[in-house]
C-alpha cells in the first residue's frame, strides 16, 4: 500500500497498531483516517492541513483520494533512541472538500435537464475548476430539482444524484456518475459448498417497519386544482374584490411558483458565472458603474448572448424584467428573451426585439413572440433609461412531472416523467423613465402566444451589435393568477399582475382577494375577468393486486398498507403522487424489496473495488439466497501486510428496505383526504374551455374539446361531486363541446368536467369553474 501526503511518501510511517480505515457512503464525501509515526528529526516532517492524501494499492486500485480537513494531532507513542516517539492522526476528506469550502450561491432550481448536467452545472456555481466534470455524461433525465436550502457543494450534488437513482464519485481530481447497479459484483456458492460467497460473514437484517406492502397510498405538496374563471363587475370606486375560491400560489420558492427564480443587480465587480454563462463570445459583456455594460457582437444571431445556467420551468405567472435599459444608435439583438431552445432568435417564445433604423441608427424594440416580430415598435430616446417586462401565464404550473426510479422483481423500471401540453399568454410591455420619473408602461403585445415549453432559457442580451447597459435583471414567480378587463364598449385587456415597483395594477393574495392598488380601480360597468388555480392536496394510490392474491391463496390477508408522504422527488401533484406510489408498491411487494444486511470479506474474495452504488449479485444453494442488492457503504481497512491484505465491511439494502431514490416520510398531512382512488383513470381536463357569451340567460361555453363515446360535458355547483344520476348539484349535461349553462343568480358557480360512456363514468381530473358575480342584466361577449 502507497501512502502520498503533499506528493511525499508516508507508506514506512503507517502505525501497525491502528488500520488505516477508509468509509465511503453513496452520494456522500469519503473519510480517511490513518496514524503514522514519525521519529524524531526525521524524513519526511508532520503533514499539514489541506495537503493531499492519496491511498493506492500495490495493484494500483486507487482507494482514497483527497485533503487532510483538519491539522494532524499528535499522541505519545513512547520513548525512542532519539527522544520520544508521537504518533500523528490524519484526517482526510475526498476531493469534493475543494467544492464544499465554497459558497454555492442560491437558486430556485433547475428544470428538464440530465443528471450529469445538472451536477455539473453545481461544479460551475462553485466558481471553483479543482475537479474535472467530463465524466458526468449520465443522461438520466431529471424532472424538477431544487437543491436544499444551505446545501454544500456535496449535499447538492448527492440530492440530485439520488434523485436520479445515480451514485457520483470524486476520486482522483475527477467526478464521475453512474446509475446505482451498473457495476454488479457476483458473489456466489457453489453446489459443494465452495465458491466466493463466504456465508459466515454474510449477515442478514430483517426490517419490521419496512415490512412488505402491496396497497400505497403516497401524499405530496399543496396541488393546484380547479381552473378557474371569475367574473366580477367594478363601480368606479371599490378596489378589494373578495374571490369565491383561495388561489394557488405553490410554495415561497421555485420556478413556477412564487418567489425569485433571477435577482441580478450587476454590482459585483466581473460577472458572476456561477449564475451566468456566454453561449459563445464572451468579450462584448462587462459590468462597470452603469451595471451590464454590452459593446457589440459578431453581427450573428446566438453566437454572443448572457444566458441564465439554469432552467426555468415554463409554468404558472411568470414576471421578466430588464431594468434601467439604455442603448445607444444603431443597436440590434434581443433583450430580456425567453428561449424554448437554443439562443436563436427562433426558439424566441418571448422577448424584445431591438431594431436600428437604416441610415439614423435610431433603436427601436418591438414584441418578439415564437420567434416572429409581433404587435407595435416603440422608438427608444438614447438619453433615457426603459424597463423591458414580460409577463407570462400558462395555467399549468408543473410543465415536467417527476420521474421515480426503483428496481423490482423485473429490475429498473421507472414511473413518471414527460411534459404536460399547455397554452400561454403573454403582455409585453416598455416603460420609460426620463430623468428617473417613470411614464406609464405602453403594451407591445397582449394575447395568446400558442403554447409554452417545459422551460425556458432565459438570456438577458442576445447580441447581434447591442450597445448599451442594463441595470439589473428579474425574473419571479407569481402563483397561478392573470387578470383580464373590458370596459363598457371596449375589448379586453390583460391587467398587470405584481407588485408597484413592477408598474402593476393589481395583486392576488393568498386569503383569497384580488386587490386593485390606488387609481387602478376598475370603471363603472367594467368587466374584470380573473384566471386562477385552486388549492387541494396531491395525493396517489396504487395497489399490486397479483400480491394480494398470492397472499389470500395463501391463506393470509391479502391487504398490506402503507401510507406516508413521498419528500423526493417532491411529488408536486397527484400525478406525481399515483406515479410514486406505483414505484413504491412495485419495490414494496417485490421479492428482493426488503433485503439489507453487511458482507465482511477480503480484497482476495471480490473481483474489484467495491464502491457505493455498486450491487452485490448474491447466490447460495444452500440458503436458496439469489438476489442482487445495492451497496449503501463501505469501509476498507488496512494493516501493513505485503502483499496487500485489505478488509471489507459492506453494508447493503434495496430500496424498499431503506429509501434509495424516492425519499419518504411517515407523516401525513391533516388536510389529506383519503383513501384515496386506486389507479383511476382520467379523462383530459377542459382548461382550454372559453366562454363565448354571458348573456342574462346564460353562460355560453366552448368547451374546445370532443365529448367521448357515450359521454359529453357534466355541470355541477359544487367540486369533486361528480357522478352519475341526478341530485341537487346538477345544472346540466350535454353531448356536444358547444352549449349554453343556465344563470339563476347574480352570483352563479358552476363546475364543468368531461366523462365519458364507461359504467360509472370516468371524468377529468380537475374542474373548470365559471364563478360569475354579474347582475342578471348583464351581456359580455358577442
Amino acid at each position: 500500500m502507497r501512502i502520498l501526503v503533499g506528493g511525499v511518501d508516508y507508506s514506512g510511517g503507517l502505525d501497525v497498531a491502528y488500520p488505516l480505515r477508509v468509509v465511503r457512503k453513496l452520494n456522500e464525501p469519503s473519510t480517511c483516517q490513518l496514524w503514522v509515526v514519525l521519529l524524531p528529526g526525521s524524513a519526511p516532517g508532520v503533514p499539514l492541513r489541506n495537503q493531499s492524501l492519496v491511498v493506492t494499492g500495490d495493484d494500483g486500485t486507487v482507494y482514497f483520494t483527497g485533503y487532510l480537513a483538519v491539522s494532524p494531532l499528535a499522541e505519545y507513542a513512547g520513548l525512542g533512541v532519539a527522544g520520544p516517539v508521537y504518533r500523528w492522526a490524519l484526517q482526510a476528506v475526498s476531493d469534493e472538500i475543494l467544492l464544499d469550502t465554497q459558497l454555492l450561491p442560491p437558486s430556485a432550481g433547475t428544470t428538464g435537464a440530465s443528471v450529469g448536467s445538472v451536477v455539473a452545472r453545481l461544479v460551475e456555481r462553485t466558481g471553483s475548476s479543482a475537479l474535472r466534470t467530463a465524466g458526468l455524461t449520465l443522461g438520466t433525465a431529471v424532472g424538477h430539482f431544487v437543491p436544499a436550502a444551505g446545501a454544500k457543494w456535496s449535499e447538492a450534488a448527492g440530492q440530485v444524484a439520488t434523485q436520479a437513482r445515480a451514485a457520483y464519485r470524486a476520486v482522483s481530481g475527477a467526478l464521475t456518475l453512474t446509475q446505482v447497479g451498473s457495476t454488479v459484483h457476483s458473489l456466489s456458492e457453489s453446489a459443494e459448498g465452495a465458491g466466493t460467497l463466504e456465508l459466515a460473514a454474510l449477515t442478514l437484517t430483517p426490517a419490521v417497519d419496512r415490512a412488505l406492502a402491496n396497497d400505497v397510498t403516497v401524499c405530496g405538496a399543496d396541488e393546484p386544482v380547479a381552473y378557474v374563471t371569475e367574473y366580477l363587475l367594478g363601480d368606479g370606486v371599490t378596489l378589494d374584490f373578495p374571490l369565491a375560491e383561495v388561489p394557488y400560489f405553490g410554495s415561497t420558492s421555485g420556478s413556477g411558483a412564487s418567489g425569485k427564480v433571477i435577482y441580478e443587480l450587476f454590482q459585483e465587480a466581473a460577472i458572476d458565472l456561477r449564475r451566468w454563462s456566454y453561449s459563445g463570445h464572451e468579450g462584448f459583456y462587462s459590468i462597470t458603474g452603469n451595471g451590464l455594460t454590452i459593446d457589440g457582437g459578431t453581427g450573428v444571431d446566438g453566437e454572443a448572448a448572457l444566458v441564465w445556467t439554469d432552467g426555468v420551468e415554463a409554468g404558472g405567472t411568470l414576471l421578466y424584467e430588464a431594468v434601467g435599459v439604455s442603448l445607444s444608435p444603431g443597436s440590434t439583438g434581443i433583450l430580456a428573451g425567453l428561449y424554448g431552445g437554443a439562443i436563436l432568435a427562433a426558439n424566441c417564445v418571448a422577448g424584445f426585439a431591438v431594431t436600428a433604423a437604416v441610415g439614423t441608427g435610431v433603436v427601436s424594440v418591438a414584441a418578439l413572440v415564437q420567434g416572429v416580430v409581433a404587435g407595435a415598435s416603440y422608438v427608444l430616446n438614447a438619453a433615457n433609461q426603459y424597463t423591458l417586462r414580460v409577463r407570462l401565464h400558462c395555467p399549468e404550473v408543473e410543465r415536467v412531472t417527476q420521474a421515480y426510479r426503483v428496481v423490482g422483481d423485473a429490475g429498473l423500471v421507472e414511473f413518471g416523467g414527460g411534459g404536460v401540453v399547455a397554452p400561454l399568454q403573454l403582455l409585453l410591455e416598455v416603460q420609460e423613465f426620463v430623468n428617473g420619473v417613470a411614464g406609464m408602461p405602453v403594451a407591445l403585445y397582449d394575447g395568446a402566444a400558442g403554447f409554452a415549453p417545459g422551460s425556458y432559457q432565459a438570456a438577458v442580451a442576445n447580441s447581434v451589435n447591442l450597445i448599451g447597459t442594463i441595470r439589473s435583471v428579474f425574473l419571479n414567480g407569481l402563483g397561478s393568477g392573470w387578470v383580464l378587463s373590458t370596459v363598457p364598449g371596449g375589448g379586453p385587456r390583460t391587467r398587470r399582475v405584481g407588485t408597484l415597483a413592477d408598474a402593476a395594477e393589481c395583486h392576488l393574495t393568498r386569503t383569497g382577494s384580488l386587490t386593485f392598488y390606488t387609481g387602478m380601480a376598475p370603471i363603472l360597468g367594467e368587466v374584470v375577468v380573473v384566471n386562477y388555480r385552486t388549492v387541494g392536496r396531491a395525493v396517489g394510490r396504487a395497489v399490486n393486486a397479483a400480491s394480494q392474491a398470492a397472499l389470500a391463496g395463501a391463506g393470509m390477508p391479502a391487504t398490506a398498507v402503507w401510507t406516508g408522504t413521498v419528500t423526493g422527488p417532491a411529488a408536486r401533484s397527484s400525478r406525481d403522487c399515483r406515479n410514486a406510489a406505483q414505484a413504491l408498491v412495485t419495490a414494496a411487494s417485490s421479492v428482493s424489496a426488503a433485503w439489507s444486511g453487511s458482507y465482511k470479506t477480503w480484497n482476495i474474495g471480490l473481483d474489484g473495488d467495491v464502491w457505493p452504488g455498486d450491487a452485490l449479485l448474491l447466490s447460495s444453494i444452500s440458503m436458496g439466497l439469489d438476489v442482487q442488492v445495492a451497496v449503501r457503504s463501505v469501509t476498507v481497512e488496512y494493516a501493513a501486510s505485503s502483499p496487500d491484505v485489505v478488509a471489507y465491511a459492506i453494508a447493503f439494502s434495496n430500496d424498499w428496505a431503506n429509501d434509495l431514490s424516492i425519499k419518504t416520510s411517515k407523516s401525513v398531512p391533516v388536510d389529506a383526504w383519503l383513501p384515496a382512488a386506486i389507479a383511476p383513470t382520467y379523462l383530459a381536463n377542459l382548461s382550454g374551455l372559453a366562454v363565448t357569451r354571458i348573456s342574462p340567460a346564460a353562460v355560453t361555453v366552448a368547451t374546445n374539446a370532443t365529448a367521448p363515446a357515450g359521454g359529453g360535458f357534466e355541470v355541477r355547483r359544487r367540486d369533486f361531486a361528480f357522478q352519475p344520476g341526478v341530485d341537487a348539484d346538477l345544472v346540466m349535461r350535454s353531448a356536444v363541446g358547444n352549449f349554453d349553462i343556465p344563470r339563476a343568480t347574480e352570483a352563479d358557480r358552476f363546475y364543468v368536467r368531461m366523462y365519458d360512456g364507461s359504467t360509472p363514468p370516468n371524468y377529468s381530473e380537475f374542474s373548470v369553474g365559471l364563478f360569475v358575480n354579474l347582475p342578471l342584466s348583464t351581456t359580455l361577449g358577442s
